[in-house]
């Protein structure tokens, strides 16, 4: 299960444009986000239980440029104005699409009116896939609450996943927390 929780996560870093990923967010809308800029990062158990240091190493090397770019300063938990924690999980799916296929045919010899019957066949193509997702948390320590989430999901193949090269990954992993935290702080209206 770690190994597949791994190679899944960083398949959800893979999308049809490299550069464009959807992000979702949630937050607390009564929340002050302004003036905190100090952080810890905190990992959560799942991450810790799966014994992947080279994606959680990415994960946390992402997370830390990403947010001292946006001039924020890492300091020790206690202190922090927040914390940051991420999660990545995966989920085994099945897409089934039905197609019902009409073969018609007119004749154009001696009959160019005549009409023969139309034929209708159904054909039922199953695609399994698996849909990915990388979230990060941002934390108030003071209440231990979560307040804003942003999160990316994708559906991946496992041969693009195994395709791909060690600095490819940490590119797709750098990408995809830079698009989440992108959407950090929400445009809360002033209460």
């Amino acid at each position: 299960m770690p190994y597949r929780l791994t190679l899944t996560f960083l398949m959800t870093l893979l999308v049809a444009c490299a550069t464009h990923y959807r992000v979702a967010t949630d937050y607390d809308e009564h929340y002050t986000f302004a003036g905190k800029t100090t952080y810890a990062l905190i990992t959560p158990e799942a991450i810790q239980t799966t014994r992947n240091d080279l994606l959680r190493t990415r994960i946390e090397t992402a997370l830390h440029q990403q947010l001292q770019q946006r001039g924020w300063q890492k300091v020790e938990r206690g202190k922090a104005a927040l914390w940051i924690s991420y999660f990545a999980t995966s989920e085994r799916q099945q897409d089934v699409r039905t197609y019902q296929r009409y073969n018609s045919f007119y004749g154009y010899a001696r009959c160019y009116r005549c009409y023969y019957p139309v034929a209708a066949t159904t054909e039922v193509q199953v695609v399994d896939y698996t849909e990915a997702t990388l979230m990060v948390d941002v934390i108030d320590p003071a209440s231990n609450t979560l307040k804003w989430r942003g999160s990316t999901s994708n559906k991946v193949t496992t041969s693009w996943a195994d395709s791909m090269t060690v600095a490819e990954r940490t590119e797709r992993v750098n990408q995809a927390i830079a698009a989440i935290l992108r959407q950090y702080p929400p445009n809360v209206p002033p209460q």
